[in-house]
């Protein structure tokens, strides 16, 4: 049988085509120089603005007008505002149970400098909500304000920033919030002379007011009470929330027209329901000690387009 050599003439000319292509790189490299044979073994130069990544959009914080955002568990939103040196920084934050917020969550917010040095670190809930207050801005520049999850699911939330040039003092009882004053309600105040009664027949206020200097995340009005007195409405208006609402206790939330809610906590017993119409003075509950509660009162709150206000602006 005759040799076959159709593999070895195969083999030879495929050496003999890298040989050539090799020594032709080699003189192209020699008398191209180096610039030559770095075009062949890197890619070529992209301009940057074709392959970069669009910025992630900035959340900024307008001053006295409330934001919202909503929080998962394992999320954080950061929001953004300019301060001048100087200046008092006052963050107020809460929560909506009955529309998403987890009545169980928890949540911690942080106010930093443009160095990205934590000036101030409050940890809240959706009943006590973190209120953070900065007397001095260190510096002109970028601050932000980061808000992430301690535990549970915080839902829906609201912020409001207020820049003063002045110190800015805790506020006491009695006193609407930063940037929330009765010169910049006084449309409401007019239209609600008459609106609202008191949720029940006494008036002495036993703990906390409303960003009580001892507490300043309180947004409510802690009512004296006894248990099983009756609590009432302040106005006419239909149940949203009557269930259990974790540092709440037993929660009933009255939805009235123009904007405006009340809310009714640490109630013993709950005797309305969600969807219910109420007439202003109508039973929603008696009083109790439900909830983050050390004895009988009635916790109350008001909220205008959603933002706590102070009830005894409101209250005749």
């Amino acid at each position: 049988m005759g040799m076959n050599t159709a593999g070895g003439d195969r083999s030879f000319l495929s050496l003999f085509k890298w040989a050539v292509l090799t020594a032709t790189l080699a003189a192209a490299a020699y008398l191209g120089g180096s610039a030559l044979a770095q075009r062949w073994i890197e890619p070529p130069h992209v301009s940057p603005s074709a392959t970069q990544v669009p910025q992630q959009e900035v959340d900024w914080l307008a001053f006295d007008e409330p934001v919202d955002g909503t929080l998962d568990a394992d999320t954080e939103d950061v929001w953004q505002f300019r301060g001048r040196e100087g200046q008092s920084a006052v963050i107020e934050m809460w929560l909506h149970p009955g529309s998403g917020s987890d009545v169980e969550a928890e949540l911690v917010v942080r106010l930093l400098a443009p160095d990205g040095t934590v000036l101030v670190q409050e940890t809240g809930s959706v009943f006590l909500p973190p209120y953070v207050v900065q007397p001095h801005l260190p510096t002109n520049g970028l601050y932000s304000v980061q808000v992430s999850p301690a535990s549970g699911v915080p839902g829906r939330y609201s912020l409001a920033l207020t820049l003063s040039d002045a110190l800015a003092p805790v506020p006491s009882g009695g006193t609407p919030p930063p940037g929330l004053t009765a010169t910049a309600l006084s449309g409401p105040i007019a239209a609600v002379a008459d609106k609202f009664q008191w949720p029940s027949t006494r008036r002495e206020i036993s703990g906390w007011t409303f960003h009580d200097p001892r507490n300043p995340g309180h947004i409510g009005l802690d009512i004296a009470a006894a248990m099983w007195d009756p609590i009432v409405a302040v106005a006419d208006g239909v149940v949203v929330f009557a269930e259990w609402g974790g540092g709440y206790g037993n929660l009933v939330i009255l939805e009235h027209d123009d904007g405006w809610r009340s809310y009714y906590a640490h109630l013993t017993e709950i005797v309305a329901e969600a969807g219910q119409e109420v007439r202003q003075g109508e039973l929603l509950g008696g009083a109790g000690t439900t909830g983050y509660s050390t004895g009988p009162h009635l916790h109350f709150e008001l909220r205008y387009q959603g933002r706590p206000v102070d009830p005894h602006v409101y209250l005749p």
